[in-house]
């Protein structure tokens, strides 16, 4: 009939956006003045109020008029956050705080951002209850605003996704411009309770701590899917990684970490951003990371929300490299042997020719796999190991096509004359029926093998009470082992992968304690390893031992306290360790040791360093070998995978070094006498333990008990193989 459409200029979405026709059903079909905008009402009459007009700035006799607060509303449950004006139409003046309502981005590209802006209330009109926020975000990009107008709209209430948000804008006013900003407030971490953040939301915030990212993924969208990460006020452990199983520091982990954290968004709401703009305006590249350790100051912006996950959208931040990428890993300078333990993240070869991708894990396509195998050479080649173990490599035997036998090849091209692997066969077609399995290589130039290299299976695992394996093959992976000789001395070296805590296994009381899945499964395999050891399975005469691997199981957890009490120390937790808290693997936020290297006493005497070189677990996922353009699965935008260390698997790999030749230049002895004197029967300080025993943790707060004979569990293991059925 000529008739205007209903606000075409007007945004809105399904759950806060209806066309109604008032008065309930009046007017023909062709009369829009017979409909009207507002909230769905399902199963009540239509909103049919009387039409509201905005009327003019610093009006506030209209009764659809509010404060900001008001339409917020007071904060008391977490979980009852909607507004109390949720479907009705208001009224409300503010100053604009931040505009994304779309625009250039740093790197000159255009994005509709947000498509909105934020908006609050002026410092004289705040209602002074700090259980109620000044701000909220406005869904709307086709009234242009700019930071400082002050601003009078006419909107609807609504909630998305958690968010208090004003939709389909009706009228809208720029009041003024150039206005001072409202107060900034001030935040700190960590927080008593999340409600602290809902009372903030849409609010001008600024913490002036020195915070860090301690997340890439785990918390809201991820950096890759949404150009967010995460800040606390420190790094977060494994509950049981700093603490027993049970103890209330390990149980609280989680409720801690909870509170100490808040997302840094890049203020875009498309998924898979193309640039994203940390560490700085130049944007994230392949040289330029996001690493978990980096420190940020000074973030100024709004507070936002994605499905409770609070969010500052940054006007101001610095992000400073405080934990840096470095070339190699720290070695002592007086180590003369180099083991190193490293996940290589389902390597597998296709058919070895260059062909057969995808296969069942790893690589998609052909160039996936060089990147892939570009990027696991540079790591190992960059930690120049005597002894290397692997985890996660594809279990198709040690033929000239197999996956070992590549990786050697490609490792072996850049290597110096002298300096090329080998590979320790134990003489099966494979180690185990898994896919994936171990694997053992060696500088022939600089070790020795002795005796026999042995796999430990369910066909000669010790047994249990019930004369059952106590090592279940098709759980974990067999583990193999493998003696040395260098400079006369002989040690023997298992190379292990535990069964993750991933899928279930039936277990009592499974995931109690925050132990994972299968906890029981791999408790009873480190028992069965320990007394496997025992037994001198390679026949090399050997005592002194090294645990390495991928054990899925953190430093204070009930497999590794099977090796504890039997006398294994773990490096990562002794003076030679190059860190106080050490860390593998990030998983959800939290930082912990999946991958281990324990050793007896006779071994780890000889220790000089250890070091968990930080090339994987504290970078994004963004920078390992699949890209949009190799084949990965899923959908992103991802074109940042180069050929060096970096994310080349998702673990850490774990650097022991030793001095194993005996030093020609000792240092003089003290010649005091040792024995107390006849007036001093006693010279222990008081609470010292005579026993022998340590009843206090040790600086990684485990209990590692005295020196490992590996004769004590002889006995045991005899036991154990006369019990086996033949």
């Amino acid at each position: 009939s000529g008739q205007s459409q209903v606000n075409e200029g007007g945004s809105g979405n399904k759950d806060g956006h209806s066309m109604q026709r008032c008065a309930n059903g009046s007017g023909g079909a062709r009369n829009t003045d017979s409909y009207t905008q507002a909230a769905p009402t399902p199963g009540a009459a239509n909103n049919c109020a009387a039409p509201v007009e905005l009327g003019a700035c610093g009006e506030t006799t209209q009764s659809a008029y509010h404060l900001i607060s008001a339409v917020q509303g007071e904060i008391t449950d977490i979980n009852n956050d909607r507004s109390p004006l949720y479907g009705e139409t208001v009224i409300v003046e503010g100053i604009v705080t931040m505009d994304k309502q779309g625009g250039n981005l740093a790197n000159g590209d255009s994005s509709y951002q947000y498509s909105g802006f934020w908006l609050q209330e002026e410092d004289a009109d705040s209602d002074n209850n700090p259980a109620t926020s000044e701000g909220v975000f406005v869904y709307n990009y086709a009234n242009a605003v700019a930071v400082g107008d002050k601003v009078r709209l006419m909107a609807s209430v609504t909630e998305y996704s958690g968010v208090t948000q004003l939709n389909n804008v009706e009228d809208l006013s720029i009041c003024s411009s150039d206005n001072e900003l409202p107060a900034v407030t001030q935040i700190t971490l960590p927080v008593s309770s999340l409600e602290e953040w809902e009372a903030l939301e849409g609010m001008l915030v600024s913490n002036n701590q020195n915070l860090v990212v301690s997340d890439l993924y785990g918390t809201g969208y991820g950096f890759g899917n949404y150009g967010q990460f995460v800040v606390s006020s420190k790094l977060h452990f494994q509950g049981t990684e700093i603490a027993e199983p049970g103890n209330d520091e390990a149980l609280n982990a989680v409720i801690n970490r909870a509170m100490d954290v808040l997302l840094i968004d890049d203020g875009v709401s498309a998924a898979y951003p193309d640039f994203i703009p940390f560490p700085d305006d130049s944007g994230f590249s392949a040289d330029n990371p996001m690493r978990i350790g980096y420190s940020v100051v000074d973030v100024t912006g709004v507070m936002h929300a994605y499905y409770e996950n609070y969010t500052i959208v940054p006007d101001e931040l610095t992000i400073d490299p405080t934990n840096p990428r470095t070339a190699e890993p720290v070695i002592a300078a007086d180590a003369d042997l180099v083991i190193v333990g490293m996940n290589v993240l389902n390597y597998f070869n296709g058919d070895g020719e260059g062909g057969g991708f995808p296969t069942s894990r790893g690589a998609a396509t052909a160039e996936a796999f060089e990147m892939q195998s570009d990027k696991i050479v540079a790591a190992l080649d960059a930690m120049n190991a005597d002894i290397i173990g692997l985890m996660e490599i594809e279990n198709d035997g040690f033929g000239e096509l197999s996956a070992v036998q590549t990786l050697v090849n490609e490792l072996n091209a850049v290597q110096a004359s002298g300096d090329e692997y080998s590979i320790v066969n134990p003489g099966s077609a494979n180690i185990g029926t898994d896919e994936i399995s171990v694997g053992l290589i060696y500088r022939a130039d600089k070790v020795s093998l002795v005796g026999s290299a042995v796999v430990l299976d369910s066909s000669n695992s010790p047994l249990d009470e019930d004369e059952n394996p106590l090592f279940i093959d098709n759980k974990n992976r067999p583990s193999l082992i493998q003696s040395f000789s260098v400079n006369d001395s002989v040690f023997t070296v298992s190379v292990n992968h535990l069964k993750s805590k991933g899928s279930a296994c039936d277990e009592p009381d499974e995931g109690s304690l925050g132990q994972g899945n299968c906890n029981i499964t791999r408790t009873k395999a480190a028992q069965a390893l320990v007394q496997f050891l025992a037994t001198d399975p390679t026949g090399s005469g050997a005592d002194d031992f090294l645990i390495l691997g991928d054990l899925n199981a953190y430093s204070k957890e009930d497999p590794m306290q099977v090796f504890y009490d039997a006398g294994f120390t773990n490096l990562k937790y002794t003076e030679a360790s190059t860190e106080e808290q050490p860390y593998s693997y990030s998983f959800s936020g939290f930082l912990g040791s999946l991958d281990h290297a324990l050793a007896t006493s006779g071994l780890s005497e000889k220790v000089v360093s250890v070091d968990a070189w930080h090339i994987n677990s504290v970078e994004d996922s963004l920078m390992d070998y699949e890209t949009e353009e190799n084949g990965q699965s899923y959908r992103s935008v991802d074109n940042y995978a180069a050929a060096d260390a970096y994310r080349s698997s998702d673990h850490d790999p774990i650097v022991v070094a030793l001095k194993m030749a005996a030093d020609t230049n000792p240092a003089p002895v003290d010649p005091a006498p040792t024995e107390p004197s006849p007036t001093d029967p006693s010279p222990a300080e008081p609470g010292d333990d005579q026993s022998g025993n340590d009843d206090d943790a040790d600086a990684g707060g485990s209990s590692n008990g005295g020196p490992f004979n590996p004769l004590w569990l002889l006995p045991l293991g005899l036991i154990a193989m006369q019990r086996r059925k033949i």
